[in-house]
């Protein structure tokens, strides 16, 4: 208890409030007052809630501060006091507080974990989110993605742009792509590693080493078709964007900005590793070009099947680490020669093979 007539730093009290009377004993005095002459006021330290009681006696001021704990519920519980106009305003004041507190956190929370919560969902519907923006994408932007990422690439690569091995994939090419909506542009590459690899656009590129390990050019058709229908059915282009949300909400998150995202993320096509699905349709729909256009489907097959056994332990020819052969594709391709029965393909025109490169 405080007052002028007390010590300055308080005093030890008692407080009892019986009706609508509160009186309070500080050493041998006490004092009274009715509860509708007080005024109360929310007090405390830290999370730690009390209350001041103060009234005046004539020209004395006398003020009451309830901190215990077990005290302030047990007063806070009283219908007289909750009944007093006073209490009520402080009790709505102190719900305002806590709810502003709790909007205050949350909005904290959010704005710390928003990045994070975006990011999570990115990657969880990183797929579908592609799919759908890949096909609100014009070609006229996919071509340039597709030679942004060539003209990038193209000093590492030793191109061969004549002779026997050029000829026959560039003859192949135009073959399988006649009445397609893009402009494709195909390159040989010098490298003795056996793979090839599309690019948004319609730009694709056959390494030498895969040339010479074809055994007849219906295995080239084959591998052709199949990386045009990764360009037909827009695979490199769903892989770019995914690659470019999944790298840009990494950025936001992190705020690393530096370096060009689009480059990078289109560069890292050449080493794309398409989805099962993917590798199945890019099979089905190259099985169905190559029998369009009188290719016997069946050097597909052939040449999968003799790089799957080519690789040594826990090693696989690029191309297959890139455009995985499970037995399953195998299997669905087999079936869908099994369903053509006898019909006869013509054997495509080239003497030598392998061509020279």
């Amino acid at each position: 208890m405080f007052g002028s007539d007390l010590p300055a730093t308080g005093e030890p009290a008692t407080l009892a409030i019986d009706d609508d009377r509160v009186t309070v004993r500080a050493g041998e005095r006490a004092f009274a007052s009715h509860l509708a002459e007080l005024s109360v006021r929310e007090i405390g330290f830290g999370s730690q809630r009390g209350f001041e009681l103060a009234w005046r006696e004539g020209e004395a001021a006398r003020a009451v501060h309830l901190l215990d704990t077990e005290a302030v519920r047990t007063f806070c519980s009283l219908p007289q006091i909750a009944s007093l106009p006073k209490f009520q305003a402080l009790e709505r004041a102190a719900r305002r507080r806590a709810i502003g507190r709790s909007i205050g956190w949350a909005a904290i929370a959010a704005f710390v974990l928003l990045p994070v919560i975006a990011v999570v969902i990115l990657i969880w519907r990183a797929d579908s989110i592609a799919e759908a923006i890949t096909r609100s994408i014009p070609i006229e932007q996919e071509v340039k993605l597709g030679e942004t990422a060539f003209a990038s690439l193209r000093p590492t690569l030793s191109l061969i742009e004549s002779g026997p091995a050029h000829e026959a994939v560039v003859d192949l090419g135009k073959r399988l792509t006649q009445g397609s909506q893009y402009q494709y542009q195909f390159f040989v590459a010098r490298d003795e590693t056996v793979n090839a690899f599309a690019l948004p656009g319609g730009i694709i590129v056959v390494h030498t080493g895969l040339i010479e390990a074809t055994k007849r050019a219906e295995e080239l058709a084959g591998v052709l078709a199949h990386e045009i229908q990764h360009v037909e059915q827009r695979h490199s282009l769903r892989a770019a964007v995914k690659e470019l949300g999944l790298r840009g909400a990494w950025a936001w998150l992190t705020g690393d900005l530096g370096g060009t995202l689009a480059g990078e993320a289109a560069l890292d096509l050449t080493l794309r590793k398409f989805s099962r699905d993917d590798e199945s349709e890019a099979d089905a729909k190259a099985f169905d070009l190559l029998v369009e256009h009188g290719i016997d489907p069946s050097g597909m097959i052939d040449f999968f099947t003799t790089l799957a056994g080519q690789g040594r332990a826990g090693e696989l020819p690029e191309f297959l680490s890139t455009h995985p052969a499970s037995e399953e594709r195998r299997r669905a391709l087999l079936e869908r020669l099994d369903h053509l029965g006898r019909r006869g393909f013509s054997e495509l025109d080239r003497e030598e093979w392998p061509p020279a490169t």
